[in-house]
């Protein structure tokens, strides 16, 4: 019965993970679009190495008019994402391969940490626009300027995240357990300890590293910034130490403390953590949220989780422990 559940939890492990690689706004991603009859077709070039060459090919079709040229509109220095498309500065394309209609864009990378918007436009000869290609949002392609993580810092982290998330995975099926009453609550809160210090240690000191050397930064969650990837981060942190603190007795496997809830809740809740870790995979990696709705759905989030311990803290006491 051990390995069939160490054996599923690795599964779906690596699925969830699957899940977050493929669901990354991060990773080059293919688009076809058609505009008054002119059809772009690209696969995005999502980040650079820092003062680096990115070099992003696009597939121009259907210019029966000799007179228009496909270009390249890029933000300039000092312009950044609430800058208007039409300010954008303007420069031809480069004709890689005139039988496949391929032209080609050449953008020079600055410091780490920055990025810059782009889109693609077909004009004529008098300044008129004939076609425009932005992403499925109408919204600029961004490239992303990056620093390059040494090994160990990448695989360090790598290692950490995804002990974390079999941790979860594994307590959340002994949960199951724990809620069917069939399952040992101890061992369950002790899978809880091992999953909150793997995500600590591999989503704080390992990421703030990786922040450091990949972005120039070192943590952008709240209440200090509203980077998505380390508030998705924060918000799995959260629901660990909420379980810990929750099924303290049974962790500590003493009097000290208490559980402030019944084993069947505790497993329930337990359950509840692989659909937070789920929930929050399926969240792009690398997507910026409007900062506003980012702040209050966090906060929203935390102070849920600090409402319902302090409910079942307050209703715990008078109680057996």
């Amino acid at each position: 019965m051990k390995l069939v559940k160490i054996g599923f939890a690795v599964l779906l492990s690596l699925a969830l993970l699957y899940v977050a690689r493929t669901n990354s706004r991060g990773q080059p991603k293919f688009y076809s679009h058609t505009d008054n009859g002119i059809t772009f077709e690209m696969t995005s070039v999502p980040k650079v190495f820092e003062k680096g060459l990115a070099k992003i090919s696009v597939k121009v079709t259907g210019l029966a008019d000799s007179n228009v040229t496909p270009v390249i509109r890029t933000t300039s220095f000092g312009q950044d994402a609430t800058t208007k498309l039409h300010e954008y500065r303007q420069a031809p394309l480069i004709l890689e391969d005139s039988a496949q209609s391929i032209y080609r864009a050449e953008l020079t990378a600055g410091l780490k940490g920055g990025r810059q918007y782009y889109y693609f436009e077909v004009r004529d000869n008098v300044g008129g626009r004939r076609a425009t290609f932005t992403d499925e949002e109408a919204k600029p392609f961004i490239l992303k300027y990056i620093g390059h993580v040494p090994t160990l810092v990448l695989v360090s982290h790598i290692f950490f995240i995804f002990a974390s998330v079999f941790m979860i995975t594994l307590a959340s099926i002994e949960s199951f357990l724990i809620f069917r009453g069939t399952g040992d609550l101890a061992k369950g809160m002790k899978l809880f300890f091992w999953a909150t210090l793997f995500m600590f240690i591999g989503g704080y000191p390992i990421g703030f590293a990786m922040n450091w050397f990949a972005f120039d930064g070192f943590w952008e969650g709240v209440p200090f910034g509203t980077d998505a990837t380390d508030n998705k981060t924060q918000l799995i942190f959260v629901y660990l130490l909420f379980m810990l603190a929750s099924g303290f007795r049974s962790l500590t496997a003493s009097k000290l403390g208490r559980n402030v809830f019944s084993p069947k809740a505790l497993g329930l809740f337990g359950m509840g953590a692989f659909l937070v870790q789920l929930a929050v995979n399926l969240i792009p990696h690398s997507i910026q949220f409007e900062p506003t709705a980012t702040y209050i759905a966090c906060y929203g989030f935390i102070g849920m989780m600090a409402l319902i311990y302090l409910t079942g803290l307050i209703s715990s006491r008078g109680k057996p422990t």
